[in-house]
């Protein structure tokens, strides 16, 4: 029985399950006594095929079509599962693999996940497998494109039907006295601290109070969950995001800010795929797909040029407010940490005893190249 820790599992899916049904033992990859679970349970089996339909279309790995194998996909620098590194001999990591590559591709549709589309009863090839982070619910396409000619008002209660079907799966709970961060580019003023008659460096007071809170709903502008004129509280779970968030150019100063929560709180989290609550069968995949493309959304990067996107994630977010939730997490998309934005500020506290100013000394950007379309290309 081989079992893998999770230390040697790279997706945190498969992490969040061993944590959560995982027992003190050996691994087989790294030998480490770790947290770790039967790689052949059918748990482990299902949701690390969810996880192959979620990444790869099937044209991605079947090799009728042009892919490598499906073994592939566990092997080289792009694999996404385990983690071959850490493996004490290229025996153990392959009998890890087996486990998973060995097992059933083809499962009746509501008793297990199949990896590839196979035939029908007249010998005729299925329509391939698309992956499921790009095939996108078509519902919740349809009510973001109706907004470009519709009030949103005359949609919420279709994006509320959406959401309570996901209520269990997206509630996450910030406990009380939870430490949340917020930035503000700036500063109070600055002083100069005289002493003995020569001149010493400046001194930096930092925003503090409603000068780094929440803007008057007056002053509120458009955001990623917020609508012009409504005011939420954006913060971040740590520090070096919080400041990310606002943009800040090399040499400026930022204030930072402490927040408490003062109460439990009930959020809906859109910041992971929550793939482990669906890997049961195909049937929780396809229903999987709404929840996904509510992440997809929420968490997509929209520069400034294209704020007008932010109709749908608005929308959304105010549904979540509507339904009972105190906030919405979802990924920054600047910075290694979540965004939480409570909509109701009186639910933290701020600590102005810890507010800091730091300074920005560098600020990196990381680029990919776009394919460009040419005179002789097919394209609409």
């Amino acid at each position: 029985m081989p079992n893998i820790c999770i230390r040697c599992v790279k997706d945190s899916s498969l992490k969040q399950l061993i944590n959560d049904e995982g027992s003190l033992g050996e691994c087989s990859l790294c030998s480490s006594n770790e947290l770790v679970l039967d790689a052949e349970s059918r748990r482990f089996f299902q949701l690390t095929k969810a996880l192959v339909r979620f990444h790869y279309s099937e044209w991605d790995y079947n090799h009728h079509w042009g892919g490598n194998g499906y073994a592939s996909l566990f092997y080289g620098q792009d694999n996404r599962f385990f983690d071959e590194g850490r493996s004490k001999s290229d025996d153990a990591y392959e009998e890890i693999v087996l486990s998973i590559t060995d097992g059933a591709v083809y499962e009746e549709y509501d008793k297990g996940i199949s990896v590839f589309s196979g035939y029908d009863s007249d010998g005729q090839q299925n329509m391939l497998l698309q992956s499921i982070s790009s095939d996108l619910n078509q519902s919740i396409l349809t009510i973001a494109e109706r907004l470009k000619k519709e009030n949103h008002f005359n949609l919420e209660s279709q994006v509320k039907d959406i959401l309570e079907e996901y209520r269990v799966v997206g509630t996450t709970s910030i406990p009380v006295d939870n430490l949340l961060y917020r930035a503000r580019v700036g500063f109070k003023e600055r002083k100069r601290n005289i002493s003995l008659g020569f001149e010493a460096e400046f001194h930096y007071v930092p925003h503090v109070g409603s000068d780094i809170g929440a803007p008057p709903p007056n002053l509120a502008m458009s955001g990623r969950v917020n609508r012009p004129g409504v005011s939420f509280l954006y913060c971040a779970t740590d520090k070096h995001t919080a400041i990310s968030e606002v943009r800040p150019h090399p040499g400026d100063r930022v204030s930072l800010a402490e927040l408490r929560t003062n109460r439990n709180l009930s959020v809906f989290d859109l910041s992971d795929n929550k793939l482990h609550y669906f890997c049961d069968s195909d049937e929780a995949l396809d229903k999987y797909r709404a929840f996904n493309t509510l992440g997809v959304l929420i968490n997509k990067t929209i520069p400034p040029s294209e704020r007008t996107h932010y109709s749908m994630t608005q929308l959304i977010a105010d549904c979540i407010r509507q339904i009972g939730f105190d906030g919405i997490i979802f990924n920054s998309t600047v910075g290694s940490g979540k965004n939480i934005v409570i909509f109701d500020e009186s639910l933290v506290d701020q600590i102005q005893s810890n507010a800091d100013i730091v300074l920005i000394s560098e600020v990196k950007y990381e680029y990919r190249k776009e394919y460009i379309v040419g005179d002789d290309d097919d394209y609409f």
